[in-house]
């Protein structure tokens, strides 16, 4: 039976962990990550001032959720069951210490946000996640097959069960 495809559509820090989330749970799996600019990770690396404000040091969820006055409701459900220790422990797992600024932001012992983006790459590549830069997502449509296929300006990455689309906000003007 071939393996499980699954394309990742946007090389931010959402599309990165879902990415490694999805070829550490499933190591069969096939993840593909597209990410539209020649960068990944533009908002990381900008992040806290360059620091990088990896998470903050609020443990109850519900409280967390009223920092997002538009969508706290919707992230209560995220926030309970992925919570800022989980992110503390993952990073502290790939080698990455936070630390505590007093107003609970949390940054990489570094303060630097390049220590999270090559702890991102890092752990994608040893995952197996295939990543593709330069690579915008025109379309996706579903097939008879329930198979979907994504194409893009430069070339069509093929057939994958299933999308994880994590796109960055448009800019406004």
């Amino acid at each position: 039976m071939p393996p499980l495809k699954i394309v990742v559509i946007g090389g931010g820090a959402a599309g990165f962990f879902g990415a490694i989330t999805c070829a550490t749970a499933h190591p069969n799996t096939q993840v593909t990550l597209l990410e539209a600019s020649a960068q990944p990770l533009t908002k990381v690396r900008i992040s806290g001032g360059g620091r990088c404000n990896v998470t903050h040091a609020c443990f109850d969820p519900a409280l967390l959720a009223q920092a997002y006055p538009r969508g706290g409701k919707a992230l209560r459900g995220a926030l309970t069951r992925f919570q800022p220790n989980d992110t503390i422990a993952w990073f502290e797992a790939h080698g990455i210490q936070l630390k505590t600024e007093p107003d609970g932001r949390m940054f990489p012992i570094t303060d630097n946000s390049q220590t999270i983006v090559d702890c991102l790459y890092h752990a994608a590549e040893s995952a197996g996640v295939k990543i593709y830069t330069s690579t915008p997502v025109k379309s996706i449509s579903r097939h008879p097959s329930l198979l979907l296929k994504e194409d893009t300006e430069t070339r069509e990455h093929g057939d994958a069960e299933n999308v994880l689309d994590t796109p960055s906000p448009l800019p406004t003007p």
